[in-house]
Formats: structure tokens, C-alpha cells, sequence
């Protein structure tokens, strides 16, 4: 008996959502479960100090091979991942997005970094690693390290902002966009490093917990999209775009 009532719920849900959403919301599960399984098992190396000897490795190697010059640069690359620079710009996106007529972008975006903000802050409390002291770059950074504020703002707000533009794109453009916007990214995670901040473990956990939030936000926007869509079999793609 119980059996058939799964099996009517299930057809229910591939009858209702269609055979691509049901697809498409699998993947996503199967995605968010990856992410959360690589991070489980980061953070599982972190606390039992498994991770301490690469993560002194690499950073010691950074600090001795790459020039004092960058320490300029990488001040300022660093200041895109502050929340007082991060916010404003936020507000800024989200007002131009209104404008333009994309509502669910703007809340696609706002929810997702402040989302994001919400998540790195809770789980940076839950370990309270302390910073590393390898050596004084002359940096000084408060609160926990374990994961990255830094790298997770990055992917949940530079990161977002790339794919929401990039959507909107077409041909080279596109992929300049997309490129561009994965350099940014890497190239604040990599600041956090060459000033001496974090440890690697540390900018990779804020990379893997900004992903399971923006599966968990893509999820619900997916499924709100195909929901808002089916009934309109003929909308084209310049109409979705508007979303």
C-alpha cells in the first residue's frame, strides 16, 4: 500500500514538473550531495590536524615564491571580498536588476550573498580555527579562519553576479564574461593566501560551502522558473531573460 502512494507521488511530480525539471532537480541533488560529502570530509581532515602539514606546505611555498611586490595589488584584490565593499555593491546590482525588469535575478542574487554571508559566518563559529602565524606579511585579519569569508563571498556574490550577466550574453561575449568572472574569484581566494590569512583547506571549504548554498538557491530558483514556465510552452528565450 505504501508503495503505490510513493509510486503515485512520484508520478504526480514527472506528470506536474516534466520529464527535464525532474532531470535537472536530480542533477542538483546530486551535485549539492558531492559538495556536501567533499566538504564533510575537508572539514573531518581540518579538525583532526590531518590537513596541517599541506596546509603550512603551501602556504610557506607562496610567501617564498612569489615577489613582495604583489603585496600592493593583493591589498586591494582582497578589499572586493570585505563585506562594506560587497554590500554596497550588492545594493547596486540589485537596484540595476529591478530596473531592468529582472526581479528574480535580483532576489537570486540578494539571497544568495546574504545567504552566503549568513552560512560562513555560522560555520566559521562551529570550528573556531585560529589564523595562521607562518609568517607577518604585515596583514592582519580578524575572527575564525575555517572556511574563507573571503572565498565564500566571492562565489555567492562575484560568482552569481557572473552567471546571472553571462545568461544574458551571447557567443564570445559570454564566455569572456564567464572567464573573467572565474579569474576574480580564484584571484581573491589567492590574496587570502599570499597575505598569509588563511590556509589553502580554508579558502577550499569557503569555495565548497558557497557551492552547496548556490545549489540549494539554483534548486528553488530552477524549480520556480520550469513551474512559472510550463504553462507557456511558446515563451522564447529573449522573454526568460527577463526573469
Amino acid at each position: 500500500m505504501q508503495s503505490r502512494r510513493v509510486q503515485k507521488v512520484l508520478d504526480w511530480i514527472s506528470h506536474r514538473l516534466g520529464l527535464t525539471l525532474t532531470a535537472g532537480l536530480l542533477a542538483g541533488l546530486l551535485v549539492s550531495a558531492g559538495v556536501i560529502s567533499a566538504f564533510a570530509k575537508l572539514a573531518d581532515d581540518v579538525v583532526e590536524g590531518e590537513s596541517r602539514r599541506f596546509d603550512k606546505s603551501v602556504l610557506l611555498w607562496i610567501h617564498t615564491h612569489f615577489p613582495g611586490w604583489l603585496n600592493e595589488p593583493m591589498r586591494l584584490i582582497t578589499a572586493l571580498g570585505y563585506y562594506y565593499v560587497v554590500i554596497p555593491l550588492l545594493v547596486i546590482a540589485v537596484l540595476v536588476f529591478h530596473r531592468k525588469g529582472w526581479k528574480l535575478s535580483a532576489v537570486l542574487l540578494c539571497v544568495s550573498t546574504v545567504g552566503g554571508i549568513i552560512l560562513t559566518t555560522l560555520l566559521k563559529d562551529v570550528f573556531q580555527r585560529a589564523r595562521p602565524e607562518l609568517f607577518d606579511s604585515g596583514y592582519k585579519a580578524s575572527f575564525y579562519s575555517f572556511p574563507s569569508g573571503h572565498a565564500t563571498v566571492a562565489v555567492v556574490f562575484y560568482g552569481m553576479l557572473t552567471v546571472i550577466l553571462a545568461y544574458r550574453l551571447e557567443g564570445v561575449r559570454r564566455w569572456l564574461l564567464a572567464a573573467g568572472g572565474i579569474f576574480l574569484v580564484l584571484l581573491i581566494g589567492f590574496s587570502r593566501l599570499y597575505l598569509g590569512v588563511h590556509y589553502p583547506t580554508d579558502i577550499l571549504a569557503g569555495y565548497l560551502s558557497a557551492l552547496m548554498w548556490i545549489a540549494t538557491v539554483s534548486a528553488v530558483y530552477y524549480l520556480w522558473i520550469s513551474l512559472r514556465q510550463r504553462p507557456h510552452a511558446g515563451t522564447s528565450r529573449g522573454d526568460r531573460k527577463q526573469a
